[in-house]
């Protein structure tokens, strides 16, 4: 049996730690050394990687021959490889069993996978719960359902139905534990790329998809290199699909301005200064809307979204903010907030207790079927 271990090296990215052995002999052999990046998941784009020629030491340990630098090569000079069908071969399924590895994002820290043919796994015991547990403990969870569909479709469903509302419950509990806890905004944006579904009702209930992690609103293109930088960029969901532009701050932001010690800033009777945080984070989104407005027109943004029919036309903002918990029971810090975020068209701006009360409460509907017994999937019923 195979194994294939990654190992994660930020937020998007792994190291695989095997090689796929290309081509071996006694003392050399040539290895692609393969690395993960799930930020272009959405385009089957995640695997990368470097041929590498390696040397067999005294103690039987590989390691790399030193490289040519090919700006060194003079006219007429040139360096190559030629593989034979057998070892291309090799590379290609090496390559293939990555590309399924990554499909489903990448593992936190390190993970190891185990890879076979099905009689080299499967041997039955007569516990068929050790059975069963033996099998999941060994990530083969994927062809057990594909096996219970087969055979008894109900089971399926409600065992599927069962096993959304784990996830989604595990995931509520995250987002509540951290409501109070001062975390950087790379952690957020990492738990709502885990949890996109989130977003996936829309605030007016557009169904939302994610298009891009961190995109790049004025580079090569939306998944490149720019100038300017976003957090999220999904797209509504139908036969015509929007662009929607996503900013993700903190629940520990404050909303309204506070002096040194901490104390609101009132500005006038009945009016009370809104946050650097927040007046900054509604003109980042107004100008990365402005920037991607242009920008996706242009040649290398147009191919991508035209081929998915996704347009820009004025796009929606969404800031995500702070929490509405801080004004307590203040009547006039209430309503100078809400009639701040009423009066500007976009972005649209939400708080973290809000989003999470929004999904809590998805949640918790879900749960109440279930526990009705109402085993259908709807049209909603998918992970946030």
């Amino acid at each position: 049996m195979e194994k294939i271990t990654t190992h994660r090296t930020s937020l998007h990215t792994a190291d695989v730690i095997q090689p796929i052995v290309i081509e071996e002999k006694n003392n050399t052999r040539r290895v692609f050394l393969a690395n993960l990046n799930d930020t272009k998941r959405h385009l089957g784009e995640t695997v990368s990687g470097t041929i590498v020629h390696q040397r067999k030491k005294n103690n039987d340990e590989w390691e790399d021959i030193e490289s040519i630098n090919l700006a060194t090569l003079k006219g007429g000079e040139g360096v190559k490889i030629r593989f034979k069908s057998k070892q291309l071969r090799q590379f290609f399924l090496g390559l293939e069993k990555l590309y399924k590895l990554s499909k489903n994002g990448l593992a936190p820290g390190d993970t190891d996978y185990a890879i076979g043919k099905i009689d080299e796994i499967i041997k039955v015991p007569p516990n068929r719960k050790k059975f069963i547990s033996q099998l999941l403990e060994k990530k083969f969870g994927e062809e057990i359902w594909h096996e219970l569909v087969e055979s008894d479709p109900d089971l399926a469903t409600r065992l599927s139905l069962a096993r959304i509302q784990a996830e989604r419950q595990n995931a509520l509990k995250e987002f509540a534990d951290n409501l109070i806890q001062d975390k950087a905004e790379d952690y957020w944006q990492e738990f709502f790329d885990k949890n996109h579904r989130i977003f996936g009702y829309g605030l007016k209930y557009h169904f939302l998809t994610q298009l891009e992690n961190q995109p790049s609103y004025g580079g090569i293109n939306f998944s490149g290199f720019g100038n300017q930088k976003g957090d999220f960029l999904l797209n509504t969901e139908a036969d015509i699909k929007f662009t929607v532009l996503v900013e993700i701050k903190k629940p520990t932001s404050s909303l309204l301005a506070t002096t040194r010690a901490g104390k609101k800033v009132r500005y006038r009777n009945g009016a009370w200064l809104l946050s650097r945080d927040l007046l900054g984070g509604v003109s980042q989104l107004q100008t990365n809307c402005k920037i991607w407005q242009t920008s996706s027109r242009a040649v290398q943004n147009a191919d991508i979204l035209n081929s998915e029919n996704i347009h820009t036309v004025s796009p929606k903002g969404i800031l995500v903010i702070g929490k509405v918990s801080e004004f307590g029971d203040n009547r006039e810090q209430i309503e100078t907030f809400e009639s701040f975020r009423r009066g500007i068209s976009n972005p649209e701006i939400i708080t973290f207790d809000e989003l999470h009360e929004r999904a809590r409460f998805i949640v918790e509907h879900k749960q109440n079927k279930i526990e009705n017994h109402q085993s259908y999937l709807e049209p909603e019923d998918v992970p946030f």
